[in-house]
């Protein structure tokens, strides 16, 4: 019964938010500048590099790529839905320029791509888009937040994701290895960052300048820089020991549901009755060493074993995943996160998890759709925004990490950051 009751709610619960303030958490007005579903109805939401649906969402100014937009609608109704964009700034505040200065043709365009789910327990539509649309061009470079909304409401954002136009006007040389100082060497990663200018004029580097780096897909520990530490007129190089730095953790931990017939290696059961398919994961432990295996870099893909002749993405079920990380006691100081692409790696309501002190675990309950996906257990303070995986997966130097570097500058006279360099290593496509 309360399964059939959760159910409902997640089906007929539109704009039920969960904001980084307390104050802000039913507010379906406020827009994020971050990747955010604000209707509970809406699931498995991937925005990729059109042909590479585990990469990042970018494409280069002035070409014709193109990013692949998918989404489950749990409303199973047909509707017709609308994008735009919102050019922001290197810190994802929105940049002070109006749409016709950063697009050429329209900024909002409509879609009703969509096909109604197979064979399913759970009926969901799945709603597929390739944009910009032909009618859509991008004139400058930079951080763009893509908004999802309805043709009813276009003040409601329903999804809003993070994408990039590259400009590519810098090169972006990077290594990362084992940290060089003793103090962080087992534990921690090390990267050394160069930029080369190409001739790229930037008279004003130590106020209009930006290098951002991400560890996976994490934006909670990201690291910030402005200043580099040696620069001529042929690169920025920013290599002082110690200065961009990362905790290793270890190798992400695995959900493997691409079949719930049968069982895969971290399964407990799987248990179907009239409110569809429950998945009982294994109790989870802290871990004590490194475990290596090929993984996602906390990403997800989404793919049905049950019928591999069809199409996964509409005959694809959906279950109730439970997971638990078993600890001795409650953490006063802090709450524990279930972190990775399956929940936006969000840190804040919707993926804390709660303890159950009968049982010793803490525990969360999370809809699915069919498919093998990543995750990691986060340790956050109370009071603060970043993470500590380290506390319950480890910090290992040997771990395999995907870093993204993205370059900005903001020219003389100008608005906006431009997003001048992009570089990935360890890429898993």
């Amino acid at each position: 019964m309360i399964r059939k009751i959760l159910l409902l709610l997640i089906i007929f619960t539109s704009l039920n938010t969960f904001a980084q303030s307390e104050e802000d958490y039913y507010d379906g007005d406020y827009i994020r500048y971050e990747d955010y579903i604000y209707s509970e109805n809406f699931k498995s939401v991937k925005l990729y590099k059109t042909g590479f649906d585990l990469s990042a969402p970018f494409i280069d100014l002035g070409s014709n790529q193109t990013l692949t937009l998918k989404f489950d609608d749990l409303n199973a109704e047909s509707n017709t839905y609308y994008y735009s964009f919102i050019l922001c700034n290197a810190d994802w505040t929105p940049a002070d320029l109006l749409s016709m200065e950063y697009m050429d043709g329209t900024n909002e365009e409509y879609f009703n791509v969509n096909t109604t789910s197979l064979n399913t327990t759970m009926r969901y539509t799945h709603y597929q888009v390739q944009l910009p649309s032909p009618n859509m061009k991008f004139t400058k470079s930079g951080n763009y937040l893509l908004k999802i909304y309805s043709d009813d409401d276009p003040d409601k954002a329903l999804i809003t994701r993070r994408m990039y136009v590259v400009e590519n006007r810098v090169a972006v040389e990077t290594e990362y290895m084992m940290a060089k100082s003793p103090h962080y060497r087992m534990t921690h990663q090390e990267m050394y960052v160069k930029v080369v200018t190409a001739g790229y004029p930037m008279p004003n580097i130590y106020e209009d300048f930006t290098l951002v780096i991400q560890q996976n897909g994490r934006t909670d520990n990201m690291i910030v820089k402005h200043q580099p530490k040696i620069m001529n007129d042929e690169f920025l190089y920013f290599n002082t020991a110690n200065d961009i730095l990362f905790d290793a953790n270890n190798e992400f931990r695995i959900l493997d549901i691409r079949s719930l017939k049968i069982q895969s290696a971290n399964v407990n059961r799987i248990i179907y009755d009239s409110a569809g398919y429950t998945v009982k994961m294994l109790t989870d432990l802290p871990r004590t060493r490194y475990l290596k295996y090929e993984e996602l870099n906390g990403n997800f893909s989404i793919i049905d074993w049950d019928d591999p002749q069809f199409s996964g993405h509409i005959e694809a079920d959906y279950a109730f995943v439970d997971f638990s990380l078993k600890l001795d006691s409650t953490l006063i100081d802090g709450g524990v996160y279930l972190v990775g692409a399956l929940t936006d790696w969000r840190i804040d309501n919707s993926s804390r998890m709660a303890y159950d002190r009968l049982s010793q675990q803490y525990t969360t309950s999370l809809l699915l759709k069919q498919g093998y996906y990543n995750y990691q257990y986060v340790y956050v303070p109370n009071g603060e925004t970043k993470g500590n995986a380290g506390l319950f997966e480890g910090n290992y130097s040997e771990t395999m990490n995907k870093y993204t570097m993205y370059v900005y500058y903001k020219d003389q006279g100008e608005y906006w950051d431009r997003l001048i360099g992009f570089s990935t290593i360890n890429e898993n496509y």
